[in-house]
């Protein structure tokens, strides 16, 4: 089976830029959700500008998809935690609703992964697993990436979705060679 990172599309340019979570209370450094009173809505500042884009797939601080999006992943792995996110920018008086994603974590990563000095991935080489979930969170890396099947992926694509990009993850054969 063949994996993707899910990633933001950087050449989308004006779009609305997150104010940074350095207060919010995170997890091992992570960036998951967990730690947050379940209920409340996380309320984000955003800057927007006069043309500014609300993309589906925003990647950080923490990975926040839109509605459309959200309907997608529900079909491919019901039961999936959310919680809404209102990106607010209070110059504009706007709002939007996103959607902070909890995906499962999985540990899954080949003895080939590469490792820059500071804990960070330099090269990702993940196990050749059978049963993965759609989409999913590595466990023990410090960065919050998002990785989906070959099957989401296309359908993801097929769709008028904005500011999404895919890149291809390298795994590990079944016979233990990337």
């Amino acid at each position: 089976m063949r994996y993707y990172r899910l990633r933001m599309d950087e050449r989308i340019k004006p779009r609305i830029e997150p104010v940074p979570l350095s207060s919010l209370p995170m997890k091992s450094g992570l960036q998951r959700m967990e730690s947050l009173e379940e209920e409340a809505p996380l309320f984000l500042a955003v800057q927007i500008h006069s043309q500014s884009v609300f993309p589906d797939f925003l990647e950080y601080p923490v990975p926040l998809v839109s509605g459309g999006i959200r309907a997608l992943l529900e079909k491919y792995t019901p039961g999936l935690e959310w919680r809404a996110a209102i990106l607010t920018d209070l110059k504009q008086a706007k709002q939007e609703v996103y959607w902070v994603l909890r995906p499962p974590v999985e540990k899954c990563l080949s003895d080939r992964t590469e490792w820059y000095p500071d804990h960070t991935l330099k090269r990702l080489v993940l196990q050749y697993m059978k049963d993965m979930p759609p989409i999913f969170q590595i466990a023990d890396v410090m960065e919050p990436y998002l990785f989906i099947n070959l099957a989401l992926a296309e359908s993801l694509l097929r769709r008028p979705f904005i500011g999404i990009r895919l890149e291809r993850v390298e795994i590990e054969s079944k016979e233990g060679q990337a």
